[in-house]
Parts: C-alpha cells; sequence; structure tokens
C-alpha cells in the first residue's frame, strides 16, 4: 500500500504546485465594440523587464516612475469604417489617438486574430491570419502561430515570408503602477513577432527588402480588458538601412487597489533603500511612536518599536506595508525585500 499512498501524494502536491500558477481565462480580456482603454505612457528611463524565463512570483515597482502623455485605444464595429469591404471577416476594429487607420480583428470570446492593418502601414493578412492574443494562459504555456499576407508600401505589394507570432507566460506576481494602484495575480505574456517583407527586384526571384521584429511583454489581470501594462521594442531593417528600433512603455490608468485603499501618499517621509535586503533606514519630520509591518493584504505580521532603523532581514523576499504610526494619524508605505 505504500507505493499508492506516495504516488497519491506526489499528485496531490503536483496539483497543489499547480494550482498556484495565475491564469488568465480571456473572460474579460478581450476588447468590445464601444469599449475604450486609457493608458498613459512611461519614461523608459530606469524600468527593467525584470526576471525573464522563468514562472515565478516577481514584484513590479513601477510607482516611482514618471508619467508622460496620455493616449487611449478605441474599439468600433469593423463594418463601420470605410476599409470594411477589404476586411470581411472582421468584426473589430482598434484605433487609436496616436496612430491614423485601425487594426482590424475577428474577436471571439478567448482570442484575437489580426485580419488587416490599415493607416501608415498596411497590411492584409492571409486567411489563416495571425492569433495576436488567444486565451485562457496559465503561468508556462506557451502559443505559436505562423502565418502569411501582404503588406502595401510606397506602390509595392510585398508577401511576407518567415512570419510568425510566439507567446510565453513567463512570469506571475504583483505590479504595482505609477498612480498608486496594486494588482496581485498578475500573468505576462511575452509576445514575440517577426516577418520578413519581400519582393521580386530580379524577375522571378522574391528578395527580403525590409524585417520586422516585435518584442512586446503585456502584463493582464484577471479582471480587466486589456493588458494593465505594455513594454516592447519594435526593430525595423530595410535593405541598405542600419536598423531602427522604437520602444514602448505604458499603463492603464485603472485606479486599483488590493490593499483597502489605505497605500495614502506621504509626505517629509524617506524609507532607503527601498527595495532592499532587509536594513531599512526611516526618516521622518515627524516622531514616529510606533511601526507595524503587514503583509499585502494589511494583515499585521510584525510590531515594532519606533527606530530610525528597522531589520527585516529574516523576512522573507517580497513586497510588504510599514505602517507608520503618529500621535494623530497612521502612513502606509511599501516596501520591498530583495535577496
Amino acid at each position: 500500500m505504500k507505493a499508492p499512498i506516495l504516488f497519491i501524494a506526489m499528485c496531490m502536491i503536483s496539483l497543489g504546485s499547480m494550482a498556484q500558477y495565475v491564469t488568465i481565462s480571456g473572460v474579460n480580456q478581450i476588447p468590445q465594440v464601444g469599449d475604450t482603454l486609457h493608458y498613459k505612457n512611461i519614461n523608459t528611463f530606469g524600468f527593467e523587464v525584470a526576471g525573464t524565463g522563468t514562472v515565478l512570483n516577481k514584484t513590479w515597482d513601477l510607482s516611482w516612475m514618471n508619467e508622460e502623455t496620455a493616449l487611449y485605444f478605441y474599439y468600433v464595429d469593423a463594418a463601420d469604417t470605410e476599409n470594411a469591404d477589404d476586411f470581411p471577416e472582421a468584426n473589430l476594429a482598434e484605433g487609436s489617438s496616436e496612430t491614423s487607420g485601425y487594426f482590424y480583428f475577428k474577436t471571439g470570446d478567448y482570442y484575437m486574430a489580426r485580419k488587416g492593418v490599415t493607416g501608415e502601414l498596411v497590411i492584409d493578412y492571409a486567411a489563416d491570419s495571425v492569433t495576436s492574443m488567444k486565451f485562457p494562459m496559465t503561468a508556462g504555456n506557451n502559443y505559436t502561430c505562423n502565418y502569411g499576407g501582404t503588406l502595401y508600401g510606397q506602390g509595392l505589394e510585398m508577401p511576407l515570408a518567415n512570419a510568425s507570432i510566439q507567446m510565453q507566460a513567463d512570469a506571475q506576481g504583483t505590479l504595482l503602477t505609477p498612480n498608486g494602484s496594486v494588482f496581485e495575480n498578475v500573468l505576462r505574456i511575452r509576445v514575440i513577432e517577426q516577418f520578413d517583407a519581400q519582393y521580386e527586384i530580379v524577375p522571378g526571384q522574391l528578395m527580403t527588402v525590409m524585417s520586422v521584429s516585435d518584442d512586446f511583454y503585456y502584463w493582464y489581470h484577471e479582471d480587466y480588458t486589456g493588458p494593465i501594462l505594455v513594454y516592447g521594442t519594435t526593430t525595423t531593417e530595410a535593405t541598405g538601412t542600419s536598423p531602427s528600433t522604437t520602444t514602448s512603455l505604458r499603463y492603464q490608468t485603472i485606479e486599483h487597489n488590493n490593499t483597502g485603499n489605505f497605500l495614502a501618499q506621504s509626505t517629509g517621509i524617506t524609507i532607503y533603500p527601498n527595495p532592499g535586503n532587509g536594513m531599512f533606514f526611516i526618516h521622518s519630520n515627524q516622531q514616529v511612536r510606533q511601526i507595524l509591518v503587514c503583509d499585502i493584504s494589511g494583515k499585521t505580521i510584525a510590531q515594532l518599536p519606533a527606530s530610525h532603523l528597522i531589520d527585516l532581514s529574516s523576512m522573507k523576499k517580497g513586497l510588504y506595508l510599514l505602517a507608520l504610526v503618529f500621535d494623530d494619524h497612521t502612513t502606509w508605505q511599501r516596501i520591498i525585500i530583495t535577496d
């Protein structure tokens, strides 16, 4: 009987581990006609992707980063656009405040398949199109899609070659955005896309005249449409020219807090180094009476006497909240303990 019991125990452990993985179902993630997603661009200086290639509990802290320009994406019925006849299978068109034209999609409950692009860049995808996002996705999942189509530019028709898109749900964790929102159970999906545009320069011989590659990361939360955070690079190389790369970093300005809305913005308080290895110095213009250490849910896990130096090096790495208790109020601060 020992072997079967051991086998069952191992299966239960395995299932328990799987249950800890974040899954984005796709129930809320696919945009619908009438939706508008509002984003803020962020200065990419100092931003680090952090934790690529491994499914672990990560903390992406963007709370210190500066917002720049606003932008939005809006979604309309593809049939109501002037190029609807060019993409008869599309049921959704995505417009942007930053670019002209539309991205055309055929969407279902759990996927978005790109049918075409108009505006500065014009692409007509082949009948199989390209699945640009597919759900459900669980941490550790992968998906690959090969596709074809035609790129139109400068009066040329250039068939696409070596075109593919790869998705990998490569990390999960907690995301802190510049407006103070805190999102737990976020799943990051890395999407790598590339294609070559070819042209018949020599009769009967197609040659690559332009290559395009995207390397993007999308942070999704189960409760919201579209990615909460987007970071990525697009590299374009035309024959006879040097590669050109653009970088994007933006987040949805959603007011959300898993900690009960008590992350008040403080004044006159400095905690450093933060992130740190557990030893934190606290400077305040007012006298601190007591310090409470709480987990991300707000549960108190330690009470400390007032001090300019606190030692939390015995705690596990991750995101914590410090409640600094004064005579007449309490202020909450985020800290991150690293290795």
